[in-house]
């Protein structure tokens, strides 16, 4: 007997045998629970990562974007980067990442002036690159630009994300050729209104038809770039006799000198002002009308709130602006609490040589022929600029050699020179 049981030990009870079993069911119940846990942790990490890698990825596309616009400031230069010296950057700037994935970058030069830089990364995913398929793809983009590259001519800054800045209607045109037409809103046109521009642009919506070449829609916002002037007369209006209304017809020829003048002039019939050089200041509204002459060289008009310059009529416009001191590349400017109408609705508006400044004032042409087009080169900026009724504005730049200096921010001199901001238009 004894050696029976030898050869057949107690068995385990019952009890016994449930609840190693429950123990072994335990175990693997928690070993397969450990792995989708572990694989939601590594998950997490490498997603971590990802953010991580695609930022790293954009910050050296926006370097090199900008290293490549940089060198086209330097209008005329030979020793520009290549597009596969900007791709060279680029890498440069992402340091052992190139390592663990395939990195690439494309670099193109612009018409606009502007530096496209686009990057690929690629690189193992889970589970043999099935979660994604094909591995984790990163894909960044950078446009950079500077407004040296074209002079930066007309901004329309009405204030208001949803307004109209620039606007054109009914067959007017707008011809800015290798020059930047900008609007801080919106830009519209209508009615076969057209412009002819290196670059039209707009922070809000360009729509219309008429862009030649086509538009640009969600560009940066272009900051006033004479919001620190101040824009007053040297001494209040009222320091001089107030000298009503005169109006000045036949053949009249009338010289005025600088100075502040509280007279509302009308130019009408043949009659002729003719502005000394130096800095006018209005205080009362001035009109050119019938075939009335308006003329000055060196000169600037300044407009005080609630006046304004009025040209209709067959009215003859010939000024160019001030060639020194404070007012130096301005021909017309309005305080800033004037918000009434520069207008222009006759056809021999012949110069506007200098800048015209009216920061919440509208300017308004209407005049038929070609407006402005015997001045070197012109800029305007103003809360609003509208064309209608067959109106062509022709905006020139040709800056070389001319009596009147741009004012830096503007024209040629936008950005302050080549050592001037670039920006990121994406």
């Amino acid at each position: 007997m004894r050696w029976v049981l030898r050869m057949f030990p107690r068995l385990p009870s019952r009890t016994s045998m449930k609840a190693r079993a429950q123990s072994g069911n335990l175990t693997i119940m928690s070993g397969l629970a450990i792995v989708p846990l572990a694989m939601i942790i590594a998950m997490t990490s490498e997603l971590v990562s990802l953010s991580s890698e695609k930022a790293l990825m954009q910050s050296a596309a926006d370097a090199a974007a900008l290293s490549g616009a940089q060198e086209l400031i330097l209008v005329g230069s030979n020793a520009r980067q290549t597009p596969a010296d900007v791709e060279k950057f680029a890498m440069a700037q992402v340091g052992e990442f190139a390592s663990r994935a395939k990195v690439s970058f494309k670099a193109a030069q612009g018409n606009d002036g502007s530096y496209t830089v686009e990057g690929l990364a690629v690189f193992p995913s889970f589970f043999g690159d099935l979660v994604p398929p094909g591995g984790f793809r990163i894909e960044v983009k950078s446009i950079a630009e500077s407004m040296n590259v074209q002079p930066l001519c007309v901004i329309g800054d009405d204030g208001s994300p949803t307004g109209k800045a620039i606007t054109g209607t009914d067959n007017s045109t707008l011809r800015a050729q290798n020059c930047i037409v900008h609007a801080n809103s919106s830009f519209e046109l209508l009615r076969n209104a057209t412009v002819e521009a290196g670059t039209s642009r707009a922070v809000g919506k360009a729509t219309g038809t008429g862009f030649k070449p086509a538009a640009n829609s969600g560009a940066l916002n272009i900051k006033d770039p004479f919001a620190l002037r101040t824009i007053e007369p040297p001494k209040p209006c009222t320091s001089v006799p107030d000298g009503g209304s005169k109006t000045l017809a036949g053949f009249d020829v009338v010289t005025l000198q600088p100075g502040i003048h509280r007279t509302q002039y009308t130019v009408t019939g043949q009659a002729s002002l003719k502005l000394e050089p130096g800095e006018h200041y209005f205080c009362k509204s001035l009109s050119i009308t019938g075939q009335g002459r308006l003329e000055g060289d060196n000169v600037l008009l300044m407009f005080t709130a609630g006046y304004n310059l009025e040209v209709t009529g067959n009215g003859y416009v010939s000024l160019s602006g001030r060639q020194s001191g404070p007012w130096a590349g301005f021909v017309i400017v309005a305080t800033r609490n004037n918000y009434v109408n520069i207008t222009f609705s006759s056809g021999r508006v012949d110069k506007l040589l200098g800048t015209i400044y009216v920061p919440m004032a509208r300017v308004r042409v209407m005049g038929t022929g070609d407006m402005a087009e015997g001045s070197q080169w012109s800029v305007i900026v103003a809360r609003n600029i509208n064309l209608s009724a067959n109106a062509r504005l022709v905006i020139n730049s040709d800056y070389a050699g001319s009596p009147v200096p741009v004012p830096t921010g503007v024209g040629n001199q936008a950005g302050g020179g080549a050592n001037g901001p670039l920006r990121l238009r994406q």
